[in-house]
């Protein structure tokens, strides 16, 4: 008998996908440690969705290197002003960039997401500090912030100034794909010429928006043979999962069963259990690496996620 996997949908409805099935995607799969991605703040939520959740400087790099102590090979980086809100401004981000890697060797990835309320000239910002990754958004979709409807702008022309920018800066763009839709920009993208392999694809699940898709074993499956079917190389692929909140801890999971990167962090999901807020980035990160070891896996070390993102060391 096959075995199966199972979660929760929304709406109580149970999800279910064979192992087996999983087991076809290896092509996307990596062999040996797999790369922990720690996203330590988040545009969206701030401390009152968890206390603990760094917003300055000083919490923010605190965080950060223990988060990398703790198993994260990449530290994935937003910054907030003074008040706790999204900022772009440069020299926050170049004073957490520096700070960061004079005290870990982690790779320090800075948003262009930054928020939704934010305009693209604002978040093309940490892309001229030419940090060794950043995020690139693939797809347009409405937030819901706080009750509000929020419009995340991210047009194609805006895609594509963003990765004319990013490859003239020599940074490696991490591609963030919140729905199957986004993978048709993926490989417009593609297609462009503007990107070297290997090409990072981060799959997003379960936010709070309009155009993302939830965060389903259905989902995540579907999203994975659509980016096999890519035109390029599946060898040229490197995949991580993310998963928001209560989704995140069984998605995980599932793709490090699968060979796959794995991202967690506070800007992802404030609980380390239901009703139990994380009491730090670093509990996470443990929380993750815990789960991977558990698996047979261990978490690469900085070096080796240098080395399978075609970093130069």
């Amino acid at each position: 008998m096959c075995a199966r996997l199972s979660t929760a949908k929304p709406g109580g409805r149970n999800a279910s996908v064979s192992v087996a099935g999983m087991a076809q995607l290896h092509p996307l799969g990596a062999a040996g440690p797999l790369i922990v991605t720690c996203a330590l703040t988040g545009g969206i939520h701030g401390k009152e969705a968890n206390a603990n959740l760094p917003e300055q400087p000083d919490e923010i790099v605190a965080q950060g290197v223990a988060a990398w102590a703790a198993g994260a090979a990449i530290l994935h980086v937003h910054a907030r002003a003074p008040d706790g809100s999204s900022t772009m401004d440069t020299a926050i981000y170049a004073e957490l960039h520096e700070r960061l890697r004079a005290s870990t060797d982690a790779i320090v990835q800075l948003t262009t997401g930054g928020s939704p309320r934010l305009t693209v000239e604002e978040r093309l910002n940490t892309v001229l500090l030419a940090p060794e990754m950043c995020s690139l958004n693939m797809g347009l979709m409405n937030f819901f912030i706080r009750g509000e409807q929020v419009f995340f702008a991210n047009h194609r022309d805006d895609i594509e100034r963003f990765a004319r920018e990013i490859a003239a800066h020599g940074v490696k763009p991490e591609l963030e794909v919140y729905s199957s839709a986004m993978l048709e920009e993926v490989e417009q993208l593609l297609d462009s010429g503007l990107l070297q392999p290997p090409y990072v694809i981060n799959l997003v699940l379960h936010t709070p928006t309009q155009g993302g898709q939830r965060g389903t074993l259905e989902n995540l499956v579907d999203l994975l043979r659509r980016v096999r079917d890519l035109p390029v190389d599946p060898a040229d692929l490197r995949v991580n999962v993310s998963a928001m909140g209560p989704t995140q801890r069984g998605l995980l999971a599932v793709a490090a069963a699968a060979g796959l990167n794995v991202r967690t962090g506070l800007e992802d999901n404030v609980m380390t259990a239901r009703g139990r807020l994380a009491a730090s980035n670093a509990e996470l990160v443990k929380q993750t690496v815990g789960m991977l070891r558990a698996l047979g896996r261990e978490p690469a070390t900085a070096a080796q996620a240098r080395d399978r993102l075609g970093l130069s060391v």
